[in-house]
């Protein structure tokens, strides 16, 4: 009994350490910085595609007014809404949850206003000035949108909302971001700083990006190993075959289904392998050389470019710490913000 003892002591004091170093290791701010002005202006950007149709899509009397949002909450009657729409919308998440602001702008200009509000605080993100205020603003921006018009969500919309919450968490402007710019100029007496500034909650932010990128992977493997169209190889070319939303023609790779097929298999054994051997520190560099040319390969055929970009930009979570600070420290990394 005292042997097993001493083994259950050994194990949970090893993974209580284990559990402390994944979590609390004091991380490089500068990777965490470079997550934030990437994802800032993948955020800037995807709000921007909305200017045009702006009125439309979230106006009184458009696309989707708010009575009709209302409806689908509530049971279907005289057979005007399907009941299993109505249904998966209550259940996905309770209306009293669902606020946005965009539900207080009653006309055009006053949309026009909010949303001319609302790009000015992803930019200010994007850049990093009043990040610790900025960053949950953007998020608040983020989820109006959301809320306001979930029938114009896609694959990028979860994707953005996760990174955007996790970058509330740490010290997102501490690198990367006007913030440290001003810092520094304000307190020229460290301006001779060296060396990136390392800071716990960086880590977590950083850590909790990590693994719910890996699920997601994970998720995204699982969907393709349950469709045929993967396991017969011809996945990728339905995706080239959609004219609609292809941004390239590929058409003629009709002529090389071998090609195609070796395409589609090498898409689902990424998604698989990543999730498992991006945690490992000598495959890690490969997994995320081949993560962004997979990415750039998919790009044009699905036409969901920020999508992809926003996913490159999510696995820099992954990039040692040290190899960003390195390109940080001439402009922005010499000084120190509390």
């Amino acid at each position: 009994m005292t042997a097993v003892g001493d083994y259950l002591r050994t194990l949970i004091h090893a993974f209580g350490a284990g559990w402390n170093r994944f979590w609390f290791t004091p991380a490089d701010v500068s990777t965490l910085g470079a997550v934030r002005l990437g994802t800032g202006m993948v955020l800037a950007y995807w709000l921007a595609t909305f200017t045009p149709d702006l009125v439309p899509y979230f106006g009184p009397n458009g696309l989707a007014p708010q009575a009709t949002l209302g409806n689908l909450e509530t049971p279907a009657r005289n057979g005007s809404l399907p009941q299993v729409i109505a249904q998966q919308v209550r259940e996905s998440l309770p209306r009293p949850h669902r606020w946005s602001f965009l539900n207080l702008l009653h006309t055009p200009n006053e949309l026009r206003a909010g949303h001319a509000a609302a790009l000015a605080i992803a930019l200010l993100f994007a850049v990093g000035l009043f990040t610790r205020v900025t960053s949950v603003l953007a998020l608040v921006v983020l989820l109006s949108y959301l809320h306001r018009g979930p029938v114009v969500t896609a694959q990028v919309e979860p994707i953005l909302a996760f990174v955007v919450f996790y970058l509330c968490l740490g010290p997102a402007g501490r690198a990367w971001s006007l913030d440290r710019w001003l810092a520094q100029r304000r307190r020229s007496a460290v301006a001779g700083r060296t060396g990136g500034e390392t800071s716990a909650a960086a880590n977590v932010s950083l850590r909790l990006i990590q693994v719910h990128l890996a699920v997601v992977y994970a998720l995204m493997a699982i969907g393709k190993l349950s469709s045929p169209v993967w396991w017969e190889g011809l996945a990728v070319w339905l995706l080239i075959a959609r004219s609609e939303s292809r941004l390239i023609d590929l058409t003629w790779l009709h002529a090389y289904p071998y090609l195609i097929s070796l395409w589609t298999y090498l898409v689902v054994l990424w998604q698989g392998a990543f999730p498992i051997l991006v945690w490992h520190r000598l495959a890690r560099p490969l997994l995320l050389v081949i993560n962004a040319i997979m990415w750039a390969s998919l790009a044009p055929v699905t036409g969901m470019l920020d999508f992809a970009l926003l996913m490159v930009i999510a696995s820099l979570a992954f990039v040692p710490q040290v190899r960003l600070a390195a390109l940080t420290r001439p402009a922005f990394a010499a000084g120190r913000t509390e």
